[in-house]
């Protein structure tokens, strides 16, 4: 068996993806960039107190946990946090990557605590959004977050594949090719900056710490997914919303195991 190999592309700039300085070539050739003590410490130690008097009032004691998706809160988040995307770091280093006109596709918040402590299964989030491919995430932990308490882990350089074709649990093995796996332990005032189409996927919560973070995946103004102008102007005058996208066909390939489903239901409900 031939021995699978790193780009030479990606093995170079291995050392460079971790700094308190955003390179934007370096990103674009790992497509993902550990930013290191960025954020003002003030504005994350009100983001702290805030998540945190928010967490007790409205989590503490138990929240519905989506099965599809355990680590996704979808509990709705105080002014504050809802806002976080404003934070002029995160907007100029977006602009470095997308120029000065930037719009939000996405903003919420990801976490392990004691009722969404497991692994998640290795991904792309490209599968999952709507609109351009041309899309990047922010990761930014309102905690610690490690290799003990789940911490993220990215396949440098598998953004290049671009969108596989489906959506699930990626199989590595499959390919000719061998991504670094980096697994980044993060502080308060550091953040990720992750390209869409980049593999990742977490590890499990074993320390009992929450993980906290907030995801916000910004895109360009012309995309006609946008959800808000975060800086410039608007590029389009085009937009639908990415929500409950199945409503935008009469038959696809979701709608079909819909059906599969309903049906193998029906027929076990039914008896032999």
């Amino acid at each position: 068996m031939t021995e699978k190999k790193i780009p030479a592309s990606v093995e170079k700039v291995l050392g460079r993806i971790d700094s308190t300085v955003f390179d934007l070539e370096v990103f674009r050739t790992a497509g993902v960039f550990v930013l290191r003590g960025a954020l003002p410490p003030q504005v994350v130690l009100e983001w702290q107190k805030t998540w945190q008097h928010f967490y007790d009032a409205k989590l503490r004691d138990g929240r519905p946990v989506n099965q599809a998706n355990p680590v996704a809160m979808t509990e709705e988040l105080p002014d504050l946090l809802a806002q976080m995307y404003m934070e002029p770091t995160m907007v100029r280093v977006m602009q470095q990557i997308h120029g000065e006109h930037i719009a939000l596709f996405d903003h919420r918040f990801v976490i392990k605590d004691q009722f969404s402590r497991g692994k998640v299964f290795l991904h792309q989030d490209s599968c999952y959004q709507l609109g351009t491919l041309n899309k990047c995430t922010f990761f930014t932990p309102l905690s610690i977050a490690n290799h003990d308490n789940g911490a993220m882990r990215f396949y440098v350089g598998s953004h290049k594949l671009g969108f596989l074709g489906d959506a699930g649990e990626i199989n590595p093995d499959a390919f000719d090719v061998q991504w670094p796996v980096i697994c980044p332990d993060l502080q308060p005032g550091d953040f990720v900056v992750m390209h869409s189409s980049l593999w990742h996927d977490s590890v499990e919560n074993m320390s009992g710490i929450n993980r906290i973070l907030a995801a916000t995946t910004f895109q360009p103004a012309d995309d006609p997914t946008g959800k808000a102008l975060i800086a410039g102007e608007w590029q389009t005058d085009v937009f639908y919303s990415p929500e409950n996208c199945i409503r935008y066909f009469t038959n696809s390939r979701s709608l079909r195991n819909i059906r599969y489903e309903k049906e193998r239901a029906e027929r076990e409900k039914s008896g032999p």
